[in-house]
């Protein structure tokens, strides 16, 4: 007979931290490009332009928690000498989040320049 597999809250909690540094500047990009893409219209309509850039700060505000994600995550990693494989691939959901927060960060920035430049009603 099989045995249940116990639940570690702290393993569960781990994994979210992991996920949640790595996955998060990809989440906020997407929710950036699609929330601005549907405001345009309205944005142009209404003359409310500050909306746009509104969408970009939250965007930016979700990469630099999952970016805190990942560093937690990093040096959880870093703190314990021993020599395990799940702590190995702890700290490397870490680094690869940090880079992965970091370059989504600069994609929304950039993302976020023409908007300064260009009116929502011009096509």
């Amino acid at each position: 007979m099989a045995k249940k597999k116990e639940s570690n809250p702290s393993h569960t909690r781990d994994l979210l931290m992991q996920w949640t540094g790595l996955l998060a500047g990809p989440f906020a990009w997407g929710l950036h490009m699609q929330v601005n893409y549907s405001l345009v219209p309205w944005v142009c309509k209404n003359g409310v332009e500050i909306l746009i850039h509104l969408v970009t700060v939250l965007a930016l505000l979700i990469t630099a928690l999952g970016a805190f994600a990942a560093w937690r995550t990093w040096q959880e990693g870093e703190e314990t000498n021993v020599d395990d494989a799940a702590l190995s691939r702890t700290s490397f959901m870490g680094v690869l989040g940090l880079l992965t927060s970091a370059m989504f960060f600069l994609v929304i920035i950039a993302q976020e320049i023409p908007s300064y430049y260009f009116h929502p009603c011009q096509r």
